[in-house]
């Protein structure tokens, strides 16, 4: 789903992402105390099981793809400067093979953590930085490195780099330097000035041709222009936001409407002739399935706070039906078949609520499944949807619900519950609860989702019976599958320090495994099966980056 965009400086996509949940016992649900319970009244007893990839104080660690290089920043400050984001920080920026087969290398100073200040190429062999990253202008010098060979030199792109990105084959890079986009091969190009007074780009799908849009001081307007040479040519002024769907054969995009200029309007372009066709009017939110087949948009938008009714169609703008009104957000099931809303959407109900509605694609029946939720997530295979609900009878509550695809109604899994997330199969559903702390440490339960009863069918007034309900650890505060769901990567709040102790739990043997303590989160899977885990120490002498494998 793609909303309003609104000009920005710098903009990319992280090097690695986590769920933002995660959270801890013995493998046989019983309350045996850990070494983190006995060690949060000072010094750990955990015994660190890493190996010290760099030693000194690091953050903002960050995976290249597939997993051979790991990034950070040492000795990152703050920016002296008013008005920044109190999350920016500046340091070096370093990176070590994981296997440790080279010494860690400096790849650059004057980096910064904000998104954009450096990512990876697809198949994670560059990374493309921004060298002494001006905060008062949100630009730095455009560097390019071969994380993959570590006599390799750094490559100077550009200065006054505000945007880059790499191509999908990871073949070229396009960058905006002072306002002119610039795009040719890495690393040594040729390179190639596009247009000026630019914001921001992307590549097709094909990595032939490039797309961007201007400055509003430029009319706004959207271009398409082939990597190889030729002349841009437009596709519109004053455009608002645009989006390729995934297999390349559309883009969408929203622009000033000729009606009247306080609303946008939805334009759909086919490639490759990619000419334009108006399909909707006052619109404001739009997006593509994950296969490119469909596209669901809103339209009768009013204000930022009631973007407009939901209707979703085929992915060449016809026959698109209604399935829900006034919404807040919308997302597609991973395997495309089905679009989730929030619809009567409240932004003044304790962050934002609405009813949850799910419609089979091309012409099911919207179902309204939820009342006054404020998230959902798909689980891996879409066949399933948890969410959680606000209770006001008898007495407030905030529990976890899950809707089965087919289904009338969705069921209660749990009454309070804190974050939740399916394994990569959807073998199981975690969750937090009997959270202390302000939130910080918490149970983690699971459950397997096609055995959650109705409340006609279970005990305890329609919450599944506690044997239903397994806790497996207790304690924590995060939690993360690896990609394979064999375990859990978890960690546990301290009494006397902001870090946390981290551990793996094995979820067919139940067995937890300590592994460090003193550590900033988020640490992160290596592999696959969760069998390698890096992560950052902050513990004075023994500060550093560290990697641990389970033989």
């Amino acid at each position: 789903m793609r909303t309003p965009s609104r000009p920005f400086l710098i903009a990319a996509a992280l090097g690695s992402a986590l769920l933002p949940l995660w959270a801890c016992q013995k493998g046989d649900g019983t309350s045996a105390p850990t070494a983190v319970q006995a060690n949060n009244a000072g010094k750990s007893l955990v015994p660190s099981l890493g190996k010290q990839l760099a030693k000194g104080q690091a953050s903002e660690l960050r995976l290249a793809l597939g997993g051979r290089v790991v990034t950070w920043l040492a000795d990152a400050e703050k920016p002296r400067l008013n008005g920044i984001p109190p999350q920016m920080r500046v340091g070096e920026l370093w990176a070590a093979a994981v296997d440790g087969g080279a010494a860690p290398r400096r790849l650059a100073n004057g980096v910064t953590n904000v998104p954009g200040g450096w990512l990876f190429t697809p198949d994670g062999r560059w990374v493309l930085l921004l060298e002494g990253f001006n905060a008062a202008v949100s630009s730095g010098t455009l560097v390019a490195v071969d994380l993959w060979d570590p006599a390799s030199q750094p490559v100077r792109l550009g200065g006054g780099v505000s945007y880059a990105l790499g191509s999908p084959d990871s073949a070229r890079v396009a960058w905006v330097e002072q306002g002119v986009l610039k795009v040719g091969k890495l690393p040594d190009g040729p390179f190639r000035s596009v247009a000026g007074e630019v914001s921001t780009a992307s590549f097709t799908p094909d990595g032939q041709s490039v797309l961007f849009r201007r400055r509003l001081t430029a009319a706004g307007g959207l271009f398409l222009a082939p990597v190889e040479g030729g002349e841009p040519r437009k596709l519109a002024d004053y455009v608002a936001d645009f989006e390729l769907a995934p297999d390349g054969k559309h883009l969408a995009y929203t622009a000033r409407s000729e009606v009247d200029p306080s609303y946008q309007d939805l334009f759909l372009a086919p490639a490759p002739a990619f000419v334009p066709k108006r399909i909707a009017t006052q619109a404001w939110r739009f997006g593509f399935s994950p296969d490119g087949k469909w596209l669901a948009r809103t339209e009768g938008w009013k204000s930022s706070d009631e973007a407009g009714d939901l209707y979703a169609g085929p992915a060449n703008g016809e026959g698109a039906r209604k399935v829900g009104e006034k919404i807040g957000r919308f997302s597609f099931a991973p395997d495309s078949t089905a679009v989730a809303y929030l619809e009567f959407y409240d932004p003044n109900a304790n962050g934002g609520a609405g009813v949850l509605g799910v419609a089979e694609l091309p012409d099911g029946k919207p179902r309204r499944v939820g009342n006054r939720v404020p998230n959902y997530a798909w689980g891996a295979n879409g066949q399933y949807v948890a969410f959680l609900s606000r209770f006001m009878k008898p007495v407030y509550s905030v529990d976890l619900m899950l809707y089965e695809r087919g289904q009338e109604k969705s069921v209660k899994v749990r009454q309070g519950a804190f974050g939740y997330s399916f394994s990569p199969g959807n073998e199981r559903l975690y969750f937090r609860t009997n959270c202390i702390r302000d939130g910080r440490a918490c149970d983690l339960v699971e459950v397997t989702p096609g055995e959650v009863r109705p409340a006609a069918e279970a005990s305890d007034a329609g919450v599944p019976s506690p044997k239903e309900q397994a806790r497996i650890l207790e304690g924590l505060y995060t939690f993360a599958a690896s990609r394979d769901g064999s375990r859990l990567l978890v960690t546990y709040p301290r009494w006397e320090a902001k870090t946390y102790d981290v551990a793996t739990y094995n979820v067919a043997t139940k067995q937890r495994r300590s592994i460090d303590s003193l550590v900033q989160v988020p640490p992160a899977f290596l592999s696959d099966d969760g069998k390698k885990v890096v992560y950052v120490v902050e513990d004075g002498e023994r500060s550093g980056v560290y990697v641990s494998i389970e033989e």
